[in-house]
């Protein structure tokens, strides 16, 4: 197995990195390395050191746990192993990605690779991170044997795991697929035939309290750059900025585990493939720094100050801030999100009312993000706009979710520009809904239904439930609630999130096992804020103003008003008229 390891490190380098990134990469490692009984390798602190980890997010030991077992790449299982330079190759390879360019296309499942090398075996409850001899070898844990069907478990911490663990948590440690292919990739398939199979698998599991600490440190480097220091992003993790990092980190870690139970490869993968696809991308930016070399500066000009990193949004929103821009990122990637976020809409400054939403948002061509935040409503109606809402739904009630501070927020997703809706829907298969808080998860579209998104003065803003039916001039009776549905009433005051477990809808149910989120529930909440955002820049920005211009000279033409080919003059004409501006849209009579 050492033989294999180490030709695939030598492929690696040969088919993965440049002459000019090796000789920095080889230059980085000689250059901090430690050496024992002539053996140079890199120990916890050195790097923790060079990957500049902050000391307040406490994640280096998590990180240095990942590296040694990532070090027996592609035999996981055979980890920990000590960091020398064949070994941080390996690290660099599954960290960077570019180990997958040497296996066969699809031979391997990242999100399984993320899960080995930031889990732990159990052993009765105790974590088991690889142990150093002074001269920086790891030493491979003890680790608790558990039969393939589960049946006989030795502790009990085990045990307990064994009784809520899904067989597919067992399955973990079959590594043919892995294996098979670097083998496959190395000539050297036979190995594999010849290789012990092992008698007993072992249950692997993640503590949700070093998870808490990863998905900070995921947070602050989503939008990293290779040739970035960490430091730059230091006021993102400052004592100020600490809690509100910590609180998006815990609602993210929330999806996968409550009450600080362990944290499961199939609660794992459910989460992160489903609702936090992109959670790791940062990593690659960072475990690239070892290919630039501080010391091979090819301009001669000495090396720049760290400096304050561009801001991520050009201006900041009650909801939106670094820390929820960075949350949607982890599932609608970020290329597209930073710096390149315009806030349309918040209710707290336009008002909270149809036709403010409509001025600020209708005529934008590109994607939209709408976010509302909200108070969960007590079970009885305590007002009479709150009577009024509850008797608009339906009068059997689902029991409320995830309980943590009575604070809730959600989503949606919108890839087509809004319109009013008089007898259906509109939205695309793109159109996604989602909750940030307290819980993280993302709720795709199905095919069942075309009830994406609807708008409409007397039925308000829903998402994955079916228009109501409107007579003009009268207040809607009884809202639609779709099997997974978003919905905000007329008045931008309350708003609904429902979900049915027999789905059906518009949108895909949970499949989440925690905290009954697959099964039903629903949340009714006061809105506090709702704020929508818009994909794109200046030129989005100026044709949504154009179009609003030709729509407010069409009207002034319907009421008989003669108006020259100026359109900045007429929009003037039309402010001092006092028809447009305000709240009002001028595009109606």
């Amino acid at each position: 197995m050492e033989e294999i390891s180490r030709l695939f490190s030598v492929r690696l380098q040969k088919r993965t990195f440049t002459d000019l990134e090796l000789y920095s990469f080889r230059d980085v490692f000689s250059s901090l390395a430690e050496d024992s009984d002539n053996i140079a390798f890199w120990s916890e602190d050195t790097l923790a050191r060079f990957l500049e980890l902050p000391d307040v997010l406490d994640v280096g030991p998590l990180l240095f746990h990942a590296a040694s077992v990532a070090a027996s790449f592609p035999f996981i299982s055979q980890g920990p192993s000590i960091l020398d330079w064949e070994a941080m190759v390996r690290v660099v390879g599954v960290f960077t990605g570019r180990s997958q360019a040497v296996l066969k296309k699809g031979a391997s499942d990242p999100v399984k690779l993320w899960f080995k090398v930031f889990s732990v075996y159990d052993r009765g409850g105790e974590d088991t991170p690889p142990h150093a001899h002074e001269n920086g070898k790891a030493e491979p844990a003890v680790l608790t044997p558990v039969t393939a069907d589960g049946a006989e478990q030795t502790a009990a911490a085990t045990d307990d795991l064994s009784q809520v663990a899904d067989p597919e948590d067992f399955e973990l440690e079959d590594e043919d697929d892995l294996a098979l292919a670097a083998l496959d990739a190395l000539d050297a398939i036979e190995v594999f035939e010849r290789a012990e199979k092992p008698a007993v698998k072992y249950v692997q599991r993640l503590d949700p309290d070093k998870l808490v600490k990863l998905v900070m440190l995921l947070l602050v480097i989503a939008p990293f750059d290779p040739q970035e220091s960490l430091a730059m992003y230091a006021e993102r993790y400052s004592a100020d900025a600490l809690p509100d990092l910590k609180r998006t980190a815990e609602s993210i870690v929330r999806s996968m585990s409550l009450a600080g139970q362990p944290i499961l490869w199939t609660a794992f993968s459910k989460s992160v493939k489903r609702s936090l696809p992109h959670m790791f991308d940062g990593l690659k930016p960072l475990y690239e720094h070892f290919l630039f070399s501080k010391r091979l500066n090819l301009s001669n000009e000495p090396p720049a100050l760290p400096r304050a990193a561009p801001p991520l949004l050009h201006t900041m929103g009650t909801i939106m801030n670094n820390n929820i821009l960075n949350q949607l990122s982890f599932f609608l990637g970020g290329d597209n999100l930073w710096r390149k976020l315009r806030r349309l809409y918040a209710g707290s400054e336009a008002g909270f009312s149809m036709g403010s939403f409509e001025q600020k948002v209708f005529k934008w061509r590109a994607p939209t993000i709408l976010l509302v935040s909200g108070t969960r409503m007590s079970a009885t109606p305590e007002t009479s706009r709150e009577k009024t809402f509850t008797e608009s739904l339906q009068p059997k009630r689902f029991p409320d979710s995830i309980d943590a501070d009575g604070s809730l927020v959600f989503g949606a997703y919108v890839d087509v520009p809004w319109k009013i809706s008089h007898k259906e829907c509109f939205g695309s298969p793109a159109t996604k809904v989602f909750q940030l808080y307290p819980v993280h998860e993302v709720f795709k579209a199905s095919q069942a239904h075309t009830d994406y998104t609807y708008w409409n003065k007397s039925a308000g803003v829903g998402f994955g439930a079916p228009l109501p039916r409107i007579k003009a001039g009268e207040a809607v009776l009884h809202m639609n609630l779709g099997a997974v549905s978003l919905i905000l009433d007329e008045s931008l005051e309350f708003g609904v999130f429902t979900h049915s477990a027999a789905g059906g809808g518009a949108f895909h149910a949970s499949d989440l096992a925690v905290g009954g989120r697959c099964d039903d529930w629903q949340e009714r909440f006061e809105i506090e804020e709702i704020e929508v955002w818009g994909l794109g820049g200046e030129a989005e920005a100026k044709e949504q103003a154009r179009q609003w211009a030709w729509d407010e000279a069409e009207a002034m033409r319907r009421r008989n008003v003669t108006l020259g080919s100026d359109v900045e003059a007429n929009r003037a004409l039309l402010e001092m008229a006092g028809i447009i501006g305000g709240a009002r849209s001028g595009g109606s009579i």
